[in-house]
């Protein structure tokens, strides 16, 4: 596996993890009267802009490719288990995988790109 490649999939777990875990804490705090009203859900959705630049600037990674999969992350599983009521510690979980997950097409675009150059000898 190329540096690139585990570069990529490093950077999908820590924006999925931190976009779990912040997201998930940060509804925490904010809904402290067991409702998230519309302000405090757009002020929770810069969150995964600032995990996803925090983890640009930690791993290297591109932004146009972790920006995405911090967004991703958030509507995907952790928006769908936390409608049903998980705690912080499962929307964390789920953010990690679904990080890697929503990774796993910027690493297949990688290897393909990547294919030519290292098997046809161009």
């Amino acid at each position: 596996m190329t540096s690139s490649v585990k570069k990529i999939l490093l950077g999908g777990l820590i924006t999925g993890l931190g976009t779990g875990l912040g997201w998930s804490a940060l509804v925490h705090v904010l809904s402290y009267d067991q409702v998230l009203n519309g302000r405090e859900f757009g002020l929770s959705l810069i969150l995964p802009l600032l995990v996803g630049l925090g983890a640009w600037q930690i791993i290297g990674v591109h932004r146009r490719v972790l920006l995405p999969i911090a967004y991703l992350t958030l509507f995907l599983p952790v928006l769908g288990i936390g409608a049903g009521g998980a705690n912080i510690l499962q929307m964390t979980i789920a953010g990690a995988l679904g990080g890697v997950f929503w990774a796993s097409p910027f690493v297949l675009y990688t290897l393909v790109k990547s294919y030519p150059q290292r098997w046809c000898g161009d």
